[in-house]
C-alpha cells in the first residue's frame, strides 16, 4: 500500500476505536488504536525514509505518536516523536510534539513502576512547569490531597443513600473509613499514594470494599473530562452531590500553569487503572456555568436567565454561616456583596475562607435580591 492508503485505513480504523472507546468498550478500542498504530507508524516510516518532505513527515509521525499514545505504547510514542524533532518540523508542530511527549512523561509517570496497590490505595501524580524532580509548591500537594479526601467523603455518604450533608460533622459510621494515609512522594515524577481507611479495615458498610468508591471517584472524574455531563447527571442523580463532584474536580484539575497535568493510578480487578484529568480548571468552570444556566439556581439544575444576570466579581471571602448557607465578598472599595451558596459548593468556600477570590453569580430574575453564588477562584 501506498503512504496515502496506509494512513487512510489507520484514520478510519482509529475513527471506530473512538467510538468505541465513548462507549465504554475500552478493551476494544485499545485494540483498534493498536492496529490503527501498526499502518500509521509504516505510513510515517515510509514517509521519513522517503524524505518527501514537511510539514507531511512530522504530521505522520505525530499522529503515529499519537495512536501509540492511546494504546499504551509510551517507548514507541518517545522516539517517533523524537524522530520527528529531530528534522526540522515547522513550529506549530513541533510544539505540538513537545506537548505530546509531556503527556507520554505523564503517563509513564503513572505506572507503579514496582509499587504495589491495594483496592483501598490510589497513586496521584501532577506534573507541570512547576513540578520538579519530586519537588513542588506544597499548595499543589495538600490542595489536591484534601480535595480528593472530600471527593471519596462525599462518595461514601451518597453511595450510602445518605442526603447531602450541608454542615456539620461526618457521621461517625462513616468517619472512620474516611481516614487517609499518604505515602512519601517518589522522586523523578510528583507520585504518591493515599491509603483509605483504618489500616485492617477493607469493607464499609453497605459496600463490598473501598474498590467500588474509588471506581465511582474515578469513572465520573473520566466523564467530566471528556465533558459528558449527561452521563454524569445519570450516575449522580441528586443536584447538590453533582454540584458538589463536579467543583470539587474543578480544584483537582490542572491549572495550565504550574500544573499542566493530573492523573490517579487505581486497582480494579487486581489490574492498574489510569484516569487521566487533562482539561483546566477554565474549560471546567465553564461547564459548571453551562450547567447552572439550564438547572434550578439553588441546586444549580433547570433555570433559564439571560446572560446580563450573570456577574463577576473580586474580593476577599468573609463571614461565611453555616445556618443561612451564605458568604460575603469585601470587595477593595469596601463594600460588602451577600452570596448564597447552593448546596455543594460548601467544601469549596471553606477552602478559600479569608482569601483574594474571584467570584461569578446569577440572579434568578432581574429584580431578584438573592444572588447565587456559581463559581469561585482564587486570586494571586
Amino acid at each position: 500500500m501506498t503512504i496515502t492508503d496506509l494512513h487512510n485505513k489507520a484514520m478510519d480504523i482509529a475513527d471506530v476505536a473512538d467510538i468505541k472507546r465513548n462507549e465504554g468498550c475500552k478493551d476494544e478500542a485499545v485494540s483498534l488504536y493498536k492496529e490503527a498504530f501498526d499502518l500509521e507508524a509504516q505510513a510515517a516510516n515510509l514517509a521519513h525514509q522517503n524524505n518527501i518532505g514537511e510539514p507531511s513527515v512530522s504530521i505522520l509521525l505525530r499522529s503515529a505518536a499519537s495512536l501509540a499514545l492511546s494504546c499504551n505504547l509510551y517507548r514507541e510514542s518517545e522516539k517517533l516523536i523524537s524522530l520527528a524533532l529531530s528534522g526540522e518540523p515547522p513550529f506549530e508542530i513541533a510544539e505540538e510534539l513537545r506537548d505530546l511527549m509531556e503527556n507520554v512523561n505523564f503517563f509513564r509517570h503513572l505506572e507503579l513502576k514496582g509499587i504495589e496497590l491495594a483496592e483501598n490505595e490510589v497513586q496521584l501524580v501532577i506534573a507541570g512547569k512547576g513540578i520538579g524532580f519530586g519537588y513542588a509548591k506544597a499548595e499543589e500537594v495538600i490542595d489536591r490531597i484534601e480535595t480528593f479526601q472530600n471527593l471519596a467523603i462525599r462518595t461514601v455518604e451518597r453511595k450510602a443513600g445518605r442526603s447531602f450533608r450541608k454542615n456539620g460533622p461526618v457521621a461517625t459510621e462513616h468517619k472512620k473509613f474516611c481516614n487517609y494515609y499518604i505515602s512519601s512522594v517518589r522522586a523523578a515524577s510528583m507520585a504518591f499514594s493515599i491509603r483509605f481507611g483504618a489500616p485492617g479495615q477493607m469493607t464499609l458498610p453497605g459496600f463490598n470494599n473501598y474498590e467500588s468508591i474509588i471506581d465511582d471517584i474515578t469513572d465520573n472524574i473520566a466523564l467530566i473530562n471528556e465533558n459528558n455531563i449527561d452521563k454524569l447527571k445519570e450516575r449522580i442523580e441528586d443536584p447538590a452531590y453533582l454540584n458538589n463532584f463536579m467543583a470539587l474536580t474543578k480544584e483537582l484539575a490542572p491549572d495550565g500553569d504550574t500544573v499542566n497535568l493530573f492523573g490517579i493510578t487505581s486497582i480494579k480487578n487486581g489490574k492498574p487503572i489510569k484516569t487521566t484529568l487533562t482539561s483546566n480548571r477554565g474549560e471546567i468552570a465553564n461547564t459548571i456555568r453551562n450547567v447552572s444556566s439550564n438547572e434550578n439556581v439553588d441546586s444549580i439544575t433547570d433555570i433559564s436567565h439571560s446572560e446580563d444576570m450573570n456577574f463577576r466579581i473580586e474580593g476577599i471571602l468573609k463571614a461565611a454561616s453555616a445556618k443561612t448557607n451564605s458568604v460575603d465578598i469585601i470587595q477593595e472599595s469596601g463594600d460588602s456583596i451577600r452570596l448564597k451558596v447552593p448546596d455543594g459548593l460548601s467544601d469549596i468556600v471553606k477552602k478559600y475562607w479569608d482569601d483574594n477570590v474571584v467570584i461569578e453569580y446569577m440572579k434568578k430574575t432581574p429584580k431578584s435580591k438573592t444572588l447565587h453564588l456559581i463559581n469561585i477562584e482564587g486570586k494571586e
